[in-house]
C-alpha cells in the first residue's frame, strides 16, 4: 500500500511492480536481512530501483 500511495497507482499495479523487482527477491532471501529493515527503508529502495529500471 505504501508503494501504491507513493506512486499514486492502484494496489494491484504496485504489487505487479513489487514482484518484478530485485528487492522482492532479496526480501524472500533471509541472507540479505531486508526483513529487519523498516518499511520506509524498503520503500525508498523500491522506488530507487524502479526509477533506475524505467
Amino acid at each position: 500500500m505504501l508503494l501504491a500511495d507513493t506512486l499514486k497507482i492502484s494496489p494491484e499495479r504496485a504489487l505487479d511492480l513489487y514482484y518484478s523487482t530485485k528487492i522482492y527477491e532479496q526480501m524472500s532471501d533471509p541472507k540479505y536481512g531486508l526483513q529487519l529493515m523498516s518499511d520506509d527503508y524498503i520503500l525508498e529502495e523500491l522506488v530507487e530501483e524502479l526509477r533506475l529500471t524505467q
